[in-house]
């Protein structure tokens, strides 16, 4: 793929995550933040306080991921998918990544592991929302549940009709994990993509 179409992916979806959500608790996007997400965090940690928020009945740890965010794709898994590159891994911001691409295609994969967030009190799907609050996510719409967790979709604008989806999963009540799908031709692919992308990542954190 050529070098543009791929920064061009990378930072479209690094934006709604690494800049957005991250950005409302003061974060500077290109400095990581040391040891992010090494300890786990219990569902309580940081509870939703809006009802509509839900609340995940039994959280995953993510912890081993933080230093590695391709890990939480496996090869087969992303072959599955259609890609059959490795991932590429980003420390551009506090929240760890991972995105893959497809040579001579604009399709793209991106996951981000929301941990930064955490640290920073802006975890989970509540952290979504406070970021809605606050004007630094302007699209916020409930998703479908992956595999009995709950997800939603955001942005900065909603681009699925132009084949992109931008997918967090609430994998505690503290910590999202991300699942980007671009490139594609319409809003059925790509959210289509983002949510078989997330239910892989969840049984990736089952160990199944």
């Amino acid at each position: 793929m050529p070098n543009v179409l791929r920064n061009r992916a990378a930072a479209a979806a690094l934006v709604l995550v690494s800049v957005a959500v991250a950005g409302c608790a003061g974060e500077n996007p290109g400095t990581p933040s040391p040891g992010t997400g090494s300890a786990p965090s219990s569902a309580s940690s940081v509870a939703p306080e809006d009802p509509n928020v839900p609340k995940v009945a039994i959280p995953l740890d993510a912890s081993a991921y933080a230093g590695d965010a391709c890990k939480l794709l496996p090869a087969a898994a992303a072959a599955e998918l259609g890609f059959t590159e490795p991932g590429e891994p980003s420390s551009e911001s506090s929240n760890p990544s991972c995105g893959w691409f497809i040579k001579g295609k604009a399709d793209t994969l991106q996951i981000i592991l929301g941990s930064g967030n955490r640290e920073k009190g802006m975890g989970g799907l509540a952290g979504m929302h406070k970021a809605k609050e606050a004007g630094q996510l302007r699209f916020l719409e409930p998703g479908p549940e992956v595999d009995g967790y709950p997800t939603v979709y955001y942005g900065i604008q909603d681009r699925r009709a132009r084949g992109n989806c931008d997918l967090a999963v609430g994998v505690a009540d503290d910590l999202t994990i991300n699942t980007l799908a671009g490139g594609y031709d319409n809003e059925q692919d790509s959210c289509g993509t983002a949510q078989k992308l997330a239910s892989a990542v969840i049984k990736t954190l089952k160990g199944a």
